[in-house]
């Protein structure tokens, strides 16, 4: 399964590529609290019930030889602890130029449900759109983080 989501930050893109880059990666950090195990916490909120779930959050590199403006950097996640409900997510967060100086991060994922062909079948009815929502708020967080980063 897929899925997409997008922020604008009104930041050149230059300058957000770099942070994103930067191999210490510390805009991850305002996503747990401190970073040290690069444990993140993503979900959603139904009214004002928080459903999240704390996973272990990958950062690749940027392929050799990337550098300019566009940057397109390997990202993942598996939950951690719990039975094996949440599915494992891999993607690619993208940093390209939008119009009038801003910056767009876009964060394009697949994951396979789990629990098989019953997983196939909740995820087509339900649990994509939890996933969805999952992704755009990790991206919302992300964007939030990156711009309070950029700010200072």
């Amino acid at each position: 399964m897929f899925a997409q989501s997008s922020a604008s930050l009104p930041f050149p893109c230059e300058r957000v590529a770099a942070l994103v880059t930067a191999p210490d990666h510390p805009w991850s950090v305002g996503l747990d609290g401190d970073g040290r195990d690069l444990l993140a916490r993503v979900g959603v909120r139904i009214g004002n019930i928080p459903i999240y779930k704390d996973v272990q959050l990958r950062l690749g590199s940027p392929p050799a030889g990337a550098h300019g403006e566009r940057v397109m950097l390997p990202v993942s996640w598996e939950a951690v602890g719990g039975p094996p409900l949440f599915p494992a997510m891999e993607g690619i967060l993208h940093v390209s130029p939008a119009d009038g100086g801003c910056t767009r991060i876009t964060l394009n994922v697949r994951y396979d449900p789990p629990l098989g062909a019953l997983g196939e079948m909740l995820d087509r009815a339900l649990m994509h759109h939890l996933g969805q929502a999952t992704i755009d708020n990790f991206v919302s967080r992300l964007a939030a983080s990156l711009e309070a980063s950029l700010g200072s």
